[in-house]
C-alpha cells in the first residue's frame, strides 16, 4: 500500500487542523497515511483524535528525539519513505517541501488555507512552491492572490464538512441570540460586529450575542464589550469543548472576517441550520447566497450588518427558511463524497481504486 504523509504544525483545535484529520481519516482506507505533528507541544485536542479514528498509533510528534523542523521530518521521511506528501499551513509548507525534496518524496502538495497572507508568509510560500508538485487551496478566492504572487500549479480543494445533521427548525423565543465562533484576531473583526451588534441591539431589546473562541485578542474583544455598553447581553465562551452544542442553541451566525478562504464556522452554523450574515470576502459568497440562506454584507460595514440582523431577529419564520436553505446546500456541496473524489483525483485515484489522470491546473477566473 502507498505511503501519504500529512505535515501539519500542530493538532490543537482549528479548522485548518480539523481539515487536516479529516483527510488522513478519508485517505487511510486507500493508503497508509501517518499525520507528523511538528510542533505538538502547541496542543494535541483530543477531539480531533477521536474524530479521526482514535488511530494515535499514526501519528507520529516530532520531539527532541527525532529533532525539529526539516531535521525532524528527514528523520522520518528517511525511515518511513513516504510517496506523497501533503503539508498544511506555511511553517509546515515550507519544512515539508524542503524535506520533502532532499529526501526524495515523489509528490509534494503545499496547503493553502487562507485567500491572502503576510509579505513574509507569501516568501516562504513561493519558496516552497518552488520544491513542490503543486499548491492545493481550499477556496476560489486566493487563486488571484497566490498567482499573482508567482505560485504554479494551483488547484481547489474546497474544506469537508462530514456527518451533515438533518435540517433543524426552531420555535420562536423570548430572546434571540446571535453567534460568532472564531479566533480572537484582526481578520475576525470583531470590533465591526460589536459595534452592528450594539446598533443591532437598540431596536431589538431581546437580541443577546454568544462570541466563542480564544486567541491574543480577548482583552481588546472584553474592551470594545465594555465601550458598548452592551455587557449583560453580550456573552464570551472562550476555548469550550462542546462549541457545536452551542452553536446549536442560538439562531443566527455572525461573521465580520475581512478576509477569509473556505469558513468552517459559517460551515458549522449551516450544520446547525443556522441562518449567516457574513462580509462579502473570500469564498463566503459561495457559501452564502444572498437572500437564499443569508445575508452579504461589505466588510466594515456596521450599519448594513446590523440591518441584517435586525431584519432576521425579527421573523422566525425567515430564519427557519434561511437555515433549512443552508443546510441543503451544506450537504449537496461540501460532503465527504465531493472531498474524496478531489483528493483521489489529484493523487491518480479514484474510489474504486483504479488509477486516473492527475488534476491539472484550474484555468483563470
Amino acid at each position: 500500500m502507498e505511503k501519504i504523509a500529512i505535515v501539519i504544525n500542530s493538532l490543537k483545535k482549528g479548522g485548518a487542523e480539523k481539515q487536516a484529520v479529516l483527510l488522513g481519516r478519508m485517505l487511510s482506507g486507500f493508503y497508509d497515511v501517518r499525520i507528523i505533528v511538528m510542533r505538538p507541544e502547541e496542543g494535541i485536542s483530543e477531539e480531533l483524535i477521536t474524530l479521526y479514528g482514535g488511530k494515535k498509533s499514526d501519528i507520529v510528534e516530532l520531539n527532541a528525539t527525532t529533532g525539529r523542523g526539516i531535521t525532524g521530518l528527514c528523520y522520518v521521511f528517511r525511515r518511513w519513505r513516504p510517496k506523497s506528501l501533503l503539508c498544511y499551513l506555511t511553517y509546515a509548507n515550507f519544512a515539508g517541501a524542503v524535506s520533502g525534496r532532499l529526501c526524495g518524496v515523489g509528490n509534494i502538495y503545499q496547503g493553502l488555507r487562507n485567500a491572502r497572507m503576510p509579505l513574509f508568509k507569501v516568501l516562504a510560500e513561493v519558496i516552497a512552491n518552488m520544491l513542490s508538485t503543486g499548491a492545493i487551496l481550499n477556496n476560489h478566492a486566493g487563486l488571484s492572490f497566490f498567482r499573482r504572487h508567482g505560485l504554479r500549479n494551483l488547484t481547489v480543494i474546497e474544506n469537508c464538512y462530514p456527518s451533515i445533521r438533518c435540517q433543524r427548525k426552531r420555535e420562536a423565543g423570548e430572546r434571540v441570540t446571535i453567534v460568532t465562533a472564531a479566533r480572537f484576531v484582526t481578520q475576525k473583526d470583531y470590533r465591526t460586529a460589536i459595534e452592528a451588534f450594539r446598533i443591532a441591539a437598540q431596536k431589538m431589546p431581546k437580541l443577546y450575542y454568544r462570541i466563542i473562541g480564544h486567541g491574543e485578542g480577548e482583552v481588546d474583544l472584553r474592551q470594545w464589550i465594555v465601550e458598548s455598553g452592551m455587557e449583560d447581553r453580550v456573552e464570551v465562551i472562550v476555548n469550550p469543548v462542546n462549541v457545536q452544542k452551542l452553536i446549536d442553541e442560538c439562531d443566527i451566525y455572525l461573521s465580520t472576517s475581512l478576509w477569509e478562504g473556505t469558513s468552517n464556522s459559517i460551515m458549522e452554523a449551516m450544520d446547525a441550520s443556522l441562518p449567516v450574515v457574513a462580509t462579502a470576502v473570500g469564498d463566503n459568497d459561495r457559501l452564502v447566497e444572498e437572500g437564499v440562506n443569508g445575508m452579504l454584507i461589505s466588510p466594515g460595514d456596521a450599519i448594513g450588518i446590523a440591518e441584517a440582523l435586525v431584519t432576521l431577529a425579527g421573523s422566525c419564520e425567515l430564519r427557519n427558511d434561511m437555515g433549512g436553505c443552508g443546510n441543503r446546500m451544506l450537504e449537496k456541496r461540501y460532503g465527504m463524497d465531493v472531498f474524496r473524489k478531489r483528493y483521489l483525483g489529484l493523487l491518480g485515484q479514484d474510489v474504486s481504486g483504479s488509477r486516473v489522470q492527475e488534476v491539472q491546473d484550474l484555468p483563470e477566473e
